[in-house]
């Protein structure tokens, strides 16, 4: 119940054979039932729903609608079945109908007691109110003449059909719409921020997708470290110098000084340094070297000290 939002008690259950996953097309042909078939499009013009009553071999009666164009073709198809189930729910009591669907994961989900799907749930309360109606699933594009008209009805619909506003929009367009939002909010944060912006430079634009720092790329790239330079901007040293006689910023460890000329990379002119972060941020091996001077600066602190 807290996860579906309602609750069926284990005694109330569909009759037997009120539901069919078998070819029903042997009902077609017995004029005491009213056959009803039903389908659902989507196409480049948009989503459709349709259903179409056989009786005594005389189309009685059709509907059709056109869905949102987001919504997906297993809502169409659980549309047109509920439709389909409300009108064979207003037929006189005396009347016995057999709805036809082509989609047996609609018959799986309506009949199910547990079902989380709306649509699924509404339909299996109408059958469970009335036995006389059957839904049993006929095969598709096989020359059934009701099934072939109700593809064409929904097909038709997802163009010309009235607007059909009672299906939900699918949860994952949701989320994607929500997701998009959050990242152009995030995004505009990013990019107006006042802080990290040694990390925008090198990274300008969000993603969800795991950029796979890990601590000492951290450091490096964002310049928060056991760098003279930065302690010097935070009044944690006395000056910004290294033990070799340079500038201690991170950029010196990777290029110039001579303690760490092991993992040394070239050094870029200064109007190119920003490229040449880029560069080592996308490139793994050059991001190890970047690793093993970290390590060897956090373990060797005081060979970076200035006398």
């Amino acid at each position: 119940m807290k996860a579906a939002g309602w609750f069926i008690h284990p005694s109330e259950h569909l009759q037997p054979k009120q539901t069919s996953l078998e070819d029903g097309e042997a009902y077609i042909a017995r004029k005491d039932i009213i056959n009803i078939f039903t389908d659902g499009s989507k196409t480049e013009y948009g989503v459709g729903a349709a259903f179409c009553v056989l009786t005594n071999d005389i189309w009685a009666y059709q509907w059709s609608a056109k869905l949102n164009d987001n919504n997906t073709v297993f809502q169409a198809e659980l549309t047109a079945l509920l439709e389909a189930v409300i009108y064979a729910s207003h037929l006189p009591n005396h009347n016995t109908s057999n709805i036809h669907v082509d989609n047996r994961a609609s018959i799986m989900a309506s009949s199910n007691s547990k079902s989380t799907n709306e649509t699924a749930r509404k339909i299996f309360k109408i059958l469970l109110s009335n036995p006389r109606i059957k839904v049993s699933w006929v095969k598709a594009h096989a020359g059934n003449i009701g099934n072939e008209r109700a593809d064409q009805l929904a097909k038709d619909a997802t163009q010309h059909g009235q607007p059909y506003s009672h299906t939900k929009l699918p949860k994952p367009y949701i989320k994607g719409l929500l997701r998009k939002r959050m990242l152009e909010v995030w995004q505009t944060s990013w990019k107006n921020g006042d802080t990290g912006r040694k990390i925008y430079n090198i990274m300008p634009s969000v993603s969800l997708r795991p950029t796979n720092w890990i601590r000492e790329d951290v450091i490096f790239f964002s310049q928060h470290g056991p760098f003279p330079a930065y302690l010097k901007r935070f009044h944690l040293s006395d000056n910004d110098y290294c033990s070799c006689g340079g500038i201690g910023t991170a950029l010196h460890y990777a290029t110039e000084c001579i303690y760490t000329v092991s993992w040394n990379m070239r050094k870029p002119a200064p109007n190119f340094e920003q490229e040449c972060l880029k560069r080592v941020a996308n490139n793994l091996v050059s991001r190890q070297r970047i690793r093993g001077i970290i390590k060897f600066i956090s373990e060797n602190r005081d060979l970076f000290r200035p006398p």
